[in-house]
Formats: C-alpha cells, structure tokens, sequence
C-alpha cells in the first residue's frame, strides 16, 4: 500500500506564523496527507493542538538584529538548522515544502531547493516578510494574505495567488456566531490581546484609560484581558480600583470563542489577529506595533479601518487619554458597534486554507508526473 504524500510545513516562532500552518495542516489531514512540522522552540509552544504526523525543532534567529557577534550567532544557527533539515529532508522525502516566515521557515526552504523538493511560500502580512523574502527565489509559488502585497519583487518566477489567510477551525466554528450587540444598559464584553510584544503596552495604557470612563459605563464593562505573567496581579489591583470586572491570563487557548463573544477588540494588527476580526466580524480599535519590521502590521490595519470595520490607532498616539475617547463613543453607541461589525465581515478572503492546500497538491502532483 502505498503511503500518503508528506507535505512539510516551516514556520517561525510565533502564533502569527504558526496558526496559518497548523490551519493548512488540519486541511491536508482531511485530504488523507500527512503533516510535518519545521519550527523552533518558540513555535512549539504553539504547537499543542497542531496535528503533525512528525515533528523536529531546528535553531534559528533573525540575522537582521544585533551586533557583529549576534549575527555571526545568527548565521551559525541557521547554518545549522540547514543541515538539520538536509538530512530530515533527505531521510522523509516530503513530496512539498510551504514555508510560512519567519527565520525558522528558511532553513526548511533552502534545503527544499537543494534537495529540489517542490516548495511554496505563504506570506500573511500586507508586507512580504524578510524571511519570505529570501525563499521566493527558487519557490513555485507565492501565496499572500492580504490584496495589497507590498515589497514583493516586480517580476517574481513564482506564481503570485491572493489566497487569503488559513484559519484554524476553532475560528471557522467561531465564525459561525453573530454579532449580538449589547443591549440598553446592559453588560459590555471588552477583550484586550496582543501577543508577547504587545501586551506589556495594554497593561498600562488601557487599565487607567477605562478608569477615566464614566462611573456608569465601567460598571457596565466585563474585560478579557492578555497580560504578562509578572504583571497579571498589577493590572488586577487596577481594574479592582475601578471597580471593573475583568479575567487575566497571560495566554488564552480559546481566544477564537472569546472573540466571538466580545462586543469590541482592542489588539495588535498583526495577520492572524486581522484574519480572524474579520471571518469572526467583530469591532476592533487596532494598535499596530511600530516595531514590527517594514511596518507590516499598520498595512493590515487598513484592511479593517478603511472599510470602517475598526479604529487604527497608531502606537505613539495610544495614551490612557487617546484610548478613553476612542472608548466612549464606541460602548455607548450599540449601533455602532454592530455596523463595524457588519463592516469587518468577509473584509478577508474566506477558504483560504483549501485554496492553499490546491496549490500544495498542485506542485507536488506536478513533481510526481515529473519523474514518472
């Protein structure tokens, strides 16, 4: 009997890079393919649910940051996540390569192109990644998140698709509830997120921003806030001063359902977060993170805020003051929300995972008539 085919799958180490992987995984898996997965420690932690029939963690960093002695750091450990995936490469024989960004991703597409392994790139942001940047040489295609794709070669040899960004299913069955908005006088869901990087800002700018609210709407406010380990009791105190009911976790596994179940979002802008605002269609002010490179985040940003589906902040303007205007008008006006809501809906192309998984079954079929 003959097995499978082997599709490997490459991401970086964060939830931006490895949600969109584990989706493309959960639709090879229904395609009878099985999944092997290239990350780094980081990524695994992101991993629990992403269903890998193998899985190896290579060593990675960003040679773009640092020093001399960083980089030559940097240089070392992808040179020797290369040779790692070489030989796993070499041993497995996947039938197809996608890499997903992020410096981990590389080594899995260089080995992929020496090896001659049909290999792909998939690039969420509105932004071509550097990562990604430096694999679409060799790559059969270029599969992009976003309509607009900024820093993308003016004639690449791969083959360019707007697919959109998979979502895991957790978000397809999120997706699946409407937006009820809050009724007169009644309770107000307010959900904080915004990744390792973003959520050391929230836990002081948006606490004292609700604490200048009027009396009467933070009595109304129920907050799901993401908050770093070391400062989950601090945001607590602050909230409890305001008399302000809120739950803390420095991580949510179910945040597809809490997103559902919120009637505003406030969050970073980064691919995944803008995917799954808009398949779930829910309000959002947005603060993209101004250090995220070539400022891809602001780029996604507008996906939502100019079709009126949200309220783009920039980081250097995000003050307890800024946030309690922006704030006020929003809660207190149900309609509103419901109309952002309406506006953010579908703002992302949908069944991007399936249109994703027809490319991987493409180049791979194409190898296999190749050799025969």
């Amino acid at each position: 009997m003959t097995a499978s085919p082997l599709i490997a799958l490459a991401a970086g180490g964060t939830g931006g890079h490895m949600f969109p992987a584990e989706a493309l995984a959960q639709e090879l898996k229904r395609r009878g393919r099985r999944v092997l997965l290239v990350t780094d420690a980081r990524g695994d932690r992101y991993a629990a649910n992403f269903p890998a029939d193998e899985k190896f963690l290579i060593s990675a960093a960003s040679p773009s940051i640092g020093g001399p002695i960083a980089k030559a750091a940097a240089a070392a450990s992808l040179a020797g996540g290369l040779m790692k995936v070489m030989g796993a490469f070499g041993r497995l024989r996947p039938a197809a390569v996608v890499g997903f960004g992020g410096y981990p991703s590389f080594p899995a597409m260089r080995a992929a192109a020496m090896l001659k392994i049909p290999h792909g790139v998939h690039e969420q942001n509105g932004v071509l990644g550097r990562a990604n940047r430096l694999s679409i040489g060799s790559a059969a295609f270029l599969a992009h998140g976003f309509p607009v794709l900024e820093k993308a070669p003016d004639r690449p040899k791969a083959s360019v698709v707007e697919v959109g960004n998979p979502v895991r299913d957790a978000v397809r069955d999120a997706a699946r509830t409407p937006f009820a908005a809050p009724v007169q006088g009644g309770a107000v869901n307010l959900l904080v997120f915004g990744g390792s990087q973003g959520a050391a800002l929230f836990s002081t700018v948006v606490p004292t921003a609700i604490a200048a609210l009027p009396e009467a709407l933070r009595r109304r406010l129920a907050i799901t806030q993401q908050a770093r380990e070391g400062e989950v009791d601090a945001v607590a105190n602050a909230y409890r001063a305001a008399g302000v009911t809120a739950e803390l976790a420095p991580f949510f596994r179910d945040l597809p359902a809490r997103i559902a179940a919120a009637h505003l979002v406030i969050a970073r802008a980064g691919a995944s977060t803008i995917t799954e605002l808009s398949m779930i269609g829910r309000p959002s002010i947005l603060v993209p993170l101004a250090i995220a490179m070539d400022d891809h985040q602001t780029g996604n940003a507008r996906a939502l805020s100019d079709a009126g589906g949200a309220v783009r902040i920039a980081e250097s303007d995000f003050t307890p003051a800024r946030l309690a205007e922006a704030l006020t008008p929003l809660l207190e006006d149900a309609g509103r929300l419901a109309a952002m809501a309406a506006a953010a809906k579908g703002r992302v192309k949908a069944e991007a995972a399936s249109a994703l998984a027809d490319l991987v079954d493409g180049i791979a079929g194409q190898a296999r008539k190749d050799a025969a």
